[in-house]
């Protein structure tokens, strides 16, 4: 088992994407750095130092597949980008498939654009079915595993292996799988909550509680 650790800077709900049944890990530091995961391996990420280091989320590896196979699998629709539907859906970030000409293509996307070339260097994505998003609910680790979040940008894979067990060992014990938080940076989200709430307000009496 190797574990995984990164810093994100952005938490937009793209990478990692957690909706529909699925945490995925497509168009990342991770994907970009061509980091060789296998079922079972943990990628593991932090919010920066500014945010205190936070544990964002973690997945533990359940398939690594490539961009078309991605794309074209069933299972995985649900990941592909829809402009007109909710903000959840316009995070798809199965974006990336071979065209006719047997060259890499990109769906229509709000993420990532003008970013092909780079993000299909290493045409892989991670899927994981057991995992732990925190999103804006990310949660301050115990200093004994402090040693796992990264001083600086990149992947970091070579911690010591009982360190990384015993973290894993207490993510698997503390927590609930699956999205415990909405991501924190999504400005669709934003923008799609205060369209509710103004919504809710127009339709209610002023003494009214929404």
């Amino acid at each position: 088992m190797r574990v995984c650790t990164y810093i994100i800077t952005v938490d937009s709900g793209l990478a990692p994407n957690p909706f529909w049944g699925y945490c995925t890990l497509a168009v990342c530091t991770p994907n970009h750095m061509g980091v060789r995961l296998v079922k079972g391996d943990w990628v593991i990420g932090f919010l920066s130092k500014s945010r205190g280091n936070k544990l964002l989320y973690a997945m533990n590896i359940d398939k690594v597949v490539d961009f078309n196979e991605y794309y074209r699998n069933k299972k995985y629709f649900k990941k592909r980008p829809n402009l007109a539907g909710t903000w959840q859906e316009r995070c798809g970030d199965n974006i990336y498939y071979k065209n006719e000409a047997g060259d890499w293509a990109q769906t229509k996307t709000i993420y990532h654009r003008g970013m092909l070339e780079k993000d299909t260097k290493y045409p892989r994505a991670f899927i994981s079915d057991k995992f732990y998003y925190f999103g804006e609910s990310a949660i301050t680790i115990p200093n004994q595993f402090i040693d796992l979040v990264p001083k600086r940008q990149g992947v970091k894979c070579n911690h010591d292996p009982s360190l990384a067990a015993s973290f894993v060992n207490w993510i698997e014990k503390n927590n609930k799988c699956g999205i415990q938080g909405e991501p924190i940076d999504n400005v669709e989200r934003t923008k799609a909550n205060k369209k509710l709430k103004n919504d809710c307000f127009s339709r209610c009496a002023p003494s009214a509680t929404c």
